[in-house]
């Protein structure tokens, strides 16, 4: 399955293209090799300067937001650290590093290079990285600016000693790919600009602080993860960062890199976006971290006076008006695709969650990331239609009254290489109010276990029809491709019908191996939601309507087989779904479990709707409430 996906990829490819990937890899490869023996051990030959990054933030921060700081970084200094939804660990004030704190495995502390990463012990690398992105440092520097107490700063001197000393650079997980770097390099820069200025007897630091900067720029530069094949967003950190990191530090060359960084990122943004704003991984989690990525970037930009292209400017107003678009009345998207919980920096949003039991976060609560763009951009937020359309991106959004259907035939992600992509082709998402009802899956894991990583991106995860017990998608059960899938589902663009009704329609191919096509027409009423599922073939097959409820929504059958199913959906509002074919049908009520924060699992509920039918065939859901 790999060596073919692999051959694959590589035919779609011209020859002149993968002549110059094959360079480019190799250049990389003697950089990797050689970057520690450059000016390791010489002086350090930039200084630190501070840039005026956060006026705007400062200006918008609410007493609410201050009283979140300071409570944020309270629990730093008892040792406890708000990560994802593995609640706030107690990992002292001194932590191992080198550590996944839920699994008790390690990595050693050894040449980077040669570290395995993904082990199939029930390890999962996202937690030491997510502790080492240093993410809650600039957190606690905001609560010394608030307050003055001198007990934040000299919490943060002592971690960040203690990280700088047992991170050397270039061993241990911490230095084993550039994303990581570069993040980190951001908070480092981030934390040290709130410090600012530092005492006479705080040289030292300052002189230690500013060495680890410049050791996170020469690693980014030679592990760059740059590619002529595919790039998302971890190239996309990589330049971020550096364009970052060049901004603050002053020093021979250090301007000329800022043009060359910021350059770039302002070159990417046309390409890991769709024209309507969205972003190219078929996720929303991910369209959360790249937009602000580029606004952090954008930022940057500004604060340097440099001037910023008129067309990234535009391309990340779109980007946030995609996110209106798709977004709750409380700012709050959907999780589609992967999501784990990825920042460049913490925001309001992110420290409320942080505040809230494990079981209770959810993060995609994004009002305060909107807030700051719309004030930056000079932008008001794009108003929300009955009827929203991202091409592109393959997502519709009908609304009526205080319902919304979320309707989605994205595009395998990064043109079909689907790293972040699940089996979610024609998927729905219902919501009244702020309850979603149908809802997606999630992600509960990546690499801490393939079986569950692979539940999560399934076909029967989402709210769309199976075929023959296939997936949409071909995932190889290997542990290697966790990040991989086929691109068999490509599908159509989506069609406004010219009916009175709200409704959109779209179709994909990804059973056409079986000699099957699926297409499905949503509508949206006052008061009801109605599916129609058409599935063109010929010959006898299984079809399977999955649809998967959260936690706040229980399900009573009342008609279980027959023509014509039905049960109640009981929670927040009181719904009726009932399903009618031309053939038997059975529903079955099954548990399930879903995630709204990475690491993080809730009981839920799918239901699915059973039939064996000669094709053609027409399956009909409507959903109505009180």
């Amino acid at each position: 399955m790999k060596l073919r996906a692999i051959t694959n990829a590589l035919r779609s490819e011209p020859l002149p293209i993968l002549a110059a990937e094959a360079l480019w890899r190799s250049i990389r490869s003697i950089r990797r090799s050689t970057f520690q023996l450059g000016d390791r051990g010489g002086a350090c030959p930039v200084r630190f300067q501070p840039i005026g990054y956060f006026q705007v933030q400062a200006e918008l921060a609410s007493e609410a937001d201050r009283a979140a700081m300071v409570a944020y970084a309270e629990a730093v200094l008892r040792g406890e650290y708000p990560l994802m939804g593995y609640g706030s660990p107690n990992l002292g004030t001194k932590p191992d590093w080198q550590v996944d704190w839920v699994s008790g495995k390690s990595w050693p502390l050894k040449n980077s290079r040669k570290i395995r990463l993904v082990r199939h012990d029930g390890s999962d690398v996202k937690a030491p990285w997510e502790l080492s992105r240093l993410q809650w440092s600039p957190v606690v520097a905001k609560a010394y600016v608030l307050t003055g107490d001198r007990r934040y700063r000299e919490a943060l001197r002592s971690v960040l000693t203690d990280w700088i000393e047992r991170n050397p650079l270039g061993k241990g997980v911490n230095w084993t790919i550039a994303m990581e770097a570069a993040l980190r390099g951001i908070s480092l820069c981030l934390t040290m600009e709130l410090l600012w200025p530092f005492a006479n007897e705080e040289t030292r630091w300052l002189d230690q602080m500013t060495a680890s900067l410049w050791e996170h720029v020469r690693f980014v530069e030679a592990h760059s993860e740059f590619s002529l094949l595919v790039r998302g967003n971890h190239y996309l950190s990589n330049i971020v960062g550096l364009s970052t990191l060049s901004a603050y530090l002053h020093g021979p060359g250090m301007q000329g890199r800022f043009r060359k960084y910021a350059g770039a990122v302002e070159r990417e943004i046309l390409l890991q976006t769709y024209s309507d704003g969205g972003d190219c991984e078929a996720s929303t989690g991910y369209h959360v971290l790249v937009a602000q990525m580029f606004l952090h970037s954008f930022v940057v930009q500004q604060r340097k006076g440099a001037a910023v292209a008129p067309e990234f400017e535009a391309r990340l107003r779109r980007m946030f008006d995609w996110i209106v678009c798709l977004a709750d009345d409380a700012c709050k998207l959907p999780h589609l695709g992967d999501c784990d919980n990825g920042r460049v920096e913490l925001l309001p949003d992110d420290l409320a969650q942080s505040s809230l039991p494990a079981a209770e976060r959810d993060g995609l609560h994004i009002r305060s990331l909107c807030r700051l763009a719309s004030h930056l951009l000079q932008w008001p937020l794009g108003d929300r239609k009955p009827v929203s359309l991202m091409l592109d991106s393959g997502i519709a959004v009908l609304r009526s009254g205080k319902a919304s259907v979320v309707f989605y035939a994205m595009p395998n992600g990064l043109n079909g290489k689907g790293s972040h992509t699940h089996c979610d082709k024609l998927s729905v998402v219902l919501r009244l109010g702020l309850h979603e009802v149908f809802c997606d899956s999630g992600s509960r894991c990546y690499t801490r276990s393939a079986v569950l990583r692979n539940l999560d991106r399934s076909t029967e995860a989402h709210n769309t029809l199976m075929v023959d017990n296939a997936e949409q998608n071909l995932l190889s059960s290997g542990p290697r491709s966790l990040f991989r899938s086929g691109n068999d589902a490509l599908v159509s663009r989506m069609d406004i019908l010219e009916t009175g009704d709200l409704g959109v329609r779209a179709s994909h191919r990804g059973y056409s191996r079986l000699g099957v096509e699926h297409q499905r027409t949503v509508q949206l009423m006052e008061r009801s939601l109605v599916v129609l599922d058409e599935v063109g073939g010929t010959n006898e097959h299984l079809l399977d309507l999955h649809y998967v409820l959260g936690p706040e929504w229980q399900v009573s059958s009342e008609m279980m087989e027959g023509e014509t199913v039905s049960c109640i959906i009981a929670g927040p509002r009181k719904l009726t779904l009932q399903c009618e074919a031309a053939h038997r049908l059975t529903l079955t009520v099954m548990p399930a479990e879903i995630s709204r924060e990475y690491g993080a699992a809730l009981p839920a509920t799918r239901i699915r709707i059973r039939a064996t039918a000669w094709l053609p065939a027409k399956v009909q859901t409507r959903v109505r409430w009180d």
